[in-house]
């Protein structure tokens, strides 16, 4: 495994906590992590468009130029620059240093010394793609799996998706693709990369479920690496930088130039004063939190190498009741300070949920909400229809209102105590009430395996899917020079 897929799985395993305005951003990117997606195609093109400055494709590009070999065939520019330009795209989107408008070969890799440019990263990259799809969708069909509907639908609804960014923003489809990707991927070109990867996608899917594996199989997976599969309770109050940054004030006839601040160092210093209080111990941390102003949350983390807040939760020395001040970041960014009490580590032996909701602002449209579902067929599709029709959770309203494999520490507090009860029946109601607004649920179904099995199969596909590649010869051809010259 080279060093750079080494860290993009420690970055798919990591914890960082984050506030409940930033709870959207984390559920996306854990369920994508837990879906083992080598691509989210469906939403990937938004990000491209938006983060990617357009160019005119009036030029002459070469798409059938040879762009790489992997295992004895040849692959297109088309083909390599469909994976290109998602991952430049998705580069462009985490990465606020770069420039959209200036070419990855002229900007200098900055994350390690793996790379001198991040052209390089990113070819690299998507060499391993066009490598690990090859094999995974050579394996598919070989056990005579084609996808069926999972795959058509993965199709269909990325093919409507860009039907109406395209139309939005003036273009026909094929002129909206051939601008996303810089002329060197036609619809068909496009159309054809997307079955493969859509497919690729759903037989590694398909590969994690846990139903697809003994017993014998997870556990000698959960033997080999136990931490992996073990949660921390803890208990979090947040100190951002923002609430204590001060703006920098120019100086004028009556007052005096104040200088600015971002916060930081403010922050750690109210996190610090709140951990004197707590181990004072005549106050609990809830308490300080809402008399301080600052994110209290009760939560889980689960076992990561790379995340600050992980590594000080599952050291081995850990008691219950440690405390400490730690810097809170999100996505690796320094936002502030804060204090963390641990509460014990133990197996994720619990069993993930499939709920459905629909959000709402006000107790009184719930109720009538809920109220009109009683009043009809009382049936899954048609809450699905109402959270479709009402619900202002944009991550999930199209869906239905769905949330499939629900994990303890996913969502905040009063959701999850809904969701994790046990006595939950599939088909039960009811309201929820959290800082998002009012939540009408309907819990769908309960996993019939424990998460750390669902985590161990989830490995397993993963380990099965990078050794598919490791023996295949694959480079880099001359063609690769007219994807982002």
């Amino acid at each position: 495994m080279s060093a750079s897929r080494e860290k993009k799985s420690r970055q798919e395993r990591g914890v960082d906590y984050v506030t409940p305005k930033a709870l959207k951003e984390q559920e996306e990117a854990r369920a994508a992590r837990r879906a083992t997606a080598i691509f989210a195609v469906c939403a990937v093109l938004v990000v491209a468009f938006i983060v990617f400055t357009l160019l005119n494709n009036s030029g002459v590009f070469k798409r059938s130029a040879s762009a790489a070999v992997v295992n004895g065939e040849t692959y297109s520019v088309s083909d390599a620059a469909y994976y290109y330009y998602n991952i430049r795209a998705n580069a462009l989107n985490d990465n606020e240093d770069l420039d959209s408008s200036v070419s990855l070969r002229d900007q200098a890799y900055t994350e390690s010394e793996d790379y001198a440019t991040w052209y390089d990263y990113a070819a690299e990259q998507t060499l391993d793609a066009l490598n690990r799809v090859a094999k995974v969708t050579a394996a598919a069909k070989e056990a005579g799996y084609d996808g069926g509907d999972e795959v058509n639908e993965t199709v269909s609804s990325t093919m409507d998706s860009l039907k109406s960014s395209a139309s939005s923003n003036g273009y026909t489809v094929g002129g909206y693709i051939k601008a996303i990707f810089n002329g060197l991927v036609t619809r068909s070109g496009f159309e054809k990369t997307l079955r493969a990867a859509a497919l690729s996608d759903a037989y590694l899917a398909y590969r994690s479920e846990a139903s697809g594996y003994d017993e014998a199989e997870l556990q000698a997976a959960y033997d080999a690496d136990p931490e992996a599969y073990m949660m921390v309770r803890y208990n979090a109050a947040i100190y951002a930088a923002s609430d204590y940054a001060v703006e920098a004030v120019e100086a004028t006839e009556d007052t005096e130039a104040v200088e600015g601040s971002d916060g930081i160092d403010a922050a750690k210093e109210a996190a610090e004063d709140a951990l004197a209080r707590l181990k004072s111990g005549s106050e609990t941390l809830k308490a300080i939190a809402d008399e301080t102003g600052a994110n209290y949350s009760s939560t889980y983390a689960y076992y990561s190498e790379s995340s600050d807040i992980a590594a000080w939760l599952f050291d081995d020395a850990r008691k219950e009741g440690d405390s400490a001040v730690l810097d809170y970041t999100y996505y690796g960014i320094s936002m502030g300070s804060m204090v963390v009490v641990y509460h014990g580590k133990s197996v994720a032996d619990y069993h993930t949920v499939d709920v459905r909701h629909i959000l709402v602002d006000d107790e009184e449209t719930a109720n009538d909400l809920l109220a009109q579902f009683q009043a009809g067929e009382q049936t899954e599709d048609a809450f699905a229809a109402l959270a479709t029709e009402n619900s202002t959770d944009t991550g999930s309203a199209e869906n239905g209102g769905l949330y499939e494999g629900v994990y303890k520490g996913q969502m905040v507090a009063p959701f999850e105590a809904w969701c994790f009860d046990e006595s939950r029946q599939a088909g039960d109601t009811g309201i929820v009430a959290t800082d998002y607004g009012y939540h009408v649920m309907y819990f769908v179904a309960r996993s019939d395996y424990a998460y750390w099995q669902e985590l161990a199969a989830n490995k397993l596909a993963n380990d099965w899917a990078e050794s598919l590649s490791e023996d295949y010869d694959s480079e880099l051809l001359d063609g690769m020079k007219y994807i982002d010259p």
